[in-house]
């Protein structure tokens, strides 16, 4: 049949004809047209759709990747038109996106909807009188054998005291190790978690000597609380430093000492590293659970070689536990709570106490927590108020036992530990620029944008003023809060509602600096966030391939391979540029060249004569600790204040004076005590950071 049989005869009337069942079919409007008209409806949209997908879909999808170049091209002011034409995106996608039901895998019928537990007076009773002997032995700031075991005994005791008994059903559903046996039906996609582990393991580990270049204060005091460590002095709170939580410390400490060799800042990024790969399975097991086993898979594969997630543990300076125990702590709590299993929620609640002793980040846990619960209860309707406050009391008692050591610490220094938090969200340092409530809102509002737009941090730990993520996960970030909120719409999975409420959750620790609100957002503060992120990012790309995957597959399988192949790709070299090649230019022409002063020193030793090098102390100046470390030999002390140079003279071996140029009364000194000394200008890869050499005796 000729489809314009049925179409009238008249052509200003055809072209009205067409365009009004091409907007009845794109938007979805619920209109049953009579029979010739449905056929020609059929036929036009066969015409229109080649790949499975509405034309409005691509015309949404093409507008957000629009919007995303606007957004890189406006930094620094606002982005109305980024915005714009991403919300006109968004909205097209949403007409435009296929209905696709995509349950979550391992979905089991409850009889109940509460969790499971078995209160155990007895043994809650030996907890709290274990955790008051673990505060009262904790008095000295440091781990000893007595304090650890009371400690543990104390988390054990508050596990045990709750531990649900055997249950048949959760036994039924444990993991079944022989991959083997499903290798013949899921290769592809073993293939897959193997390629993108690889990814994961290149990008943790590739150049850890090397990347970042250079070694800078706050490093040099991880370093040397490592080496505090090795050497027995088992603090808990170490205040002198960026982030005074100990446990970064001890891990990387840990690691070390399995390693077998001596403490290099290598050695404490390789620590950070496997703590990388150990979040990537739990972010894994967190998609999973969320949606199925291809949004964890390629969420995964986002947080492999995420450089917002890479620079945090390349940047060494207390940060590097976050991620893999805030994954952690989401996947047991998501994971309890949705199988009713309250071991998971247990084990939860000791990962975010373990956090607690990380960094200050997990003090918005206990909001998570709520958002999380809350969701969940908004879909079992047969959980009562009484159950969720229980589950709250259990959560934060644990979390609170698992953190005693460190809340014993901060009784013994409040302000240590304190100061940052009220530099930040109070007027401690500096009084608020504004009204406290309006910056606030202005700095969620700002943070909303860290994904996508950009951020403040620092040139140490990000790469300041372009969004947390590259382009294409920015983009696919959006396309997944569309594809979340129509499926949230349809099945009223408290997953989904979750997810999208947890990013401006995580976003609060960067939009909490009221008193610096130029320093929001922050990748550092906010890299919590990331979790949601990445996942939202791959339910979005799930979703796509959804919609184009039916027909590429009925041309050629190979079309489906090539488009993943070019989208995953794309995300790696991105990822790469940014982590290997941007962020280590940023951070030379950031950060003072003490690898260059090391060199020379080494140069200055290895002459054949015995000698002794000096490095003149200058505000603002290199750290000379960075230099030793540098060296190889952070033994040494190399800094001399610019007063004791007379000193010196009563050594007679040569020496080798490194002075900042600027420093023209220590050159001066110099020249008068060590008139036959020799003075040149050491000429930096980067002129700015040139520096004065002055030997004597050689």
């Amino acid at each position: 049949m000729d489809p314009t049989e049925s179409l009238p005869e008249d052509d200003d009337l055809t072209v009205l004809e067409y365009v009004r069942h091409w907007i009845h079919d794109q938007f979805n409007v619920r209109e049953k047209p009579a029979g010739e008209v449905t056929e020609v409806s059929e036929q036009v949209r066969t015409a229109e759709n080649p790949l499975g997908a509405k034309s409005v879909f691509w015309i949404g999808l093409t507008l957000i990747v629009i919007g995303q170049i606007l957004l890189g091209l406006q930094k620094q002011s606002l982005p109305v038109a980024g915005l714009l034409v991403m919300a006109i995106g968004m909205a097209s996608l949403w007409f435009g996106m296929p209905q696709h039901e995509a349950k979550a895998e391992n979905p089991t019928p409850q009889e109940t909807e509460n969790l499971i537990f078995q209160v155990k007076p007895i043994w809650l009773m030996a907890t709290l009188a274990m955790s008051v002997v673990c505060f009262v032995l904790f008095s000295e700031n440091r781990f000893g054998w007595l304090q650890t075991l009371s400690w543990l005994t104390a988390i054990a005791c508050g596990l045990y005291a709750f531990w649900p008994a055997s249950n048949p059903e959760q036994n039924a559903r444990k993991l079944n190790w022989k991959f083997w046996l499903n290798w013949k039906n899921d290769r592809v996609f073993f293939v897959l978690v193997l390629v993108v582990a690889v990814f994961g393991l290149i990008f943790r580990l590739k150049d850890l000597a090397g990347l970042p270049p250079e070694v800078i204060s706050a490093q040099v005091e991880t370093y040397y609380s490592v080496s505090e460590i090795r050497q027995g002095g088992n603090y808990i709170l170490f205040s002198r430093n960026t982030v005074p939580e100990p446990l970064n410390y001890y891990w990387a400490n840990l690691v070390n000492l399995f390693s077998g060799k001596r403490l290099t800042m290598e050695a404490i990024r390789l620590a950070n590293a496997l703590a990388g790969l150990i979040g990537m399975g739990f972010v894994y097991g967190l998609g999973k659970r969320i949606a199925n086993r291809w949004v964890g898979l390629v969420a995964a594969g986002l947080a492999g070689v995420s450089f917002w997630l890479v620079l945090q543990e390349r940047a060494a300076i207390g940060g590097g536990l976050v991620f893999p125990l805030m994954a952690g702590a989401l996947f047991g709590l998501v994971k309890g709570l949705e199988e009713r299993d309250g071991r998971f929620y247990l084990l939860s609640a000791v990962a975010v106490g373990l956090g607690l002793m990380s960094n200050k980040i997990f003090l918005i846990f206990p909001l998570v927590a709520i958002v999380v619960i809350l969701s969940w209860k908004s879909e079992k309707k047969t959980v009562t108020p009484g159950h969720t406050l229980g589950l709250l009391g259990i959560g934060l008692l644990l979390s609170v036992i698992t953190a005693m050591p460190l809340i014993r610490a901060i009784s013994l220094e409040p302000m240590s530990y304190l100061t940052p938090i009220l530099a930040r969200v109070g007027q401690y340092e500096v009084t608020y620029p504004g009204n406290p409530l309006l910056i606030f809102l202005g700095n969620i509002l700002k943070a909303l944008g860290l994904a996508n737009w950009t951020n403040q941090g620092s040139w140490v730990d990000s790469i300041a003023n372009r969004g947390a993520v590259d382009g294409m996960t920015a983009i696919f970030f959006l396309v997944g809060i569309v594809s979340l909120l129509k499926r949230y719409r349809t099945s009223r999975d408290w997953k989904l509602l979750m997810l999208l409420l947890l990013y401006p959750a995580l976003l609060l620790p960067s939009a909490l600096a009221l008193a610096f609100p130029y320093e929001n957002p922050s990748m550092t503060r906010a890299v919590g966030a990331a979790i949601p992120v990445l996942l939202i990012a791959a339910y979005g790309i799930v979703e796509f391939f959804k919609a184009i995957t039916p027909t590429l597959r009925q041309k050629s399988r190979a079309a489906v391979v090539i488009a993943g192949v070019l989208m995953f790709g794309t995300i790696v070299v991105s990822n790469n540029n940014l982590v290997f090649q941007q962020y280590p230019d940023q951070y030379k022409r950031s950060a003072w060249n003490a690898s260059e002063m090391a060199d020379v020193i080494q140069r200055f030793y290895s002459s054949g004569k015995e000698g002794l090098s000096y490095l003149i102390s200058y505000p603002y100046w290199v750290d000379s600790r960075a230099v030793a470390i540098s060296m190889g030999h952070p033994e040494q002390n190399l800094s001399l204040p610019a007063t004791e140079i007379a000193s010196t003279v009563n050594v007679t071996l040569p020496k080798l004076f490194i002075l900042n140029p600027m420093d023209k009364n220590s050159i001066a000194e110099l020249q008068a005590v060590y008139p036959e000394g020799v003075i040149s200008t050491y000429q930096s890869i980067n002129p700015d950071k040139n520096f004065i050499l002055f030997i004597v005796g050689q």
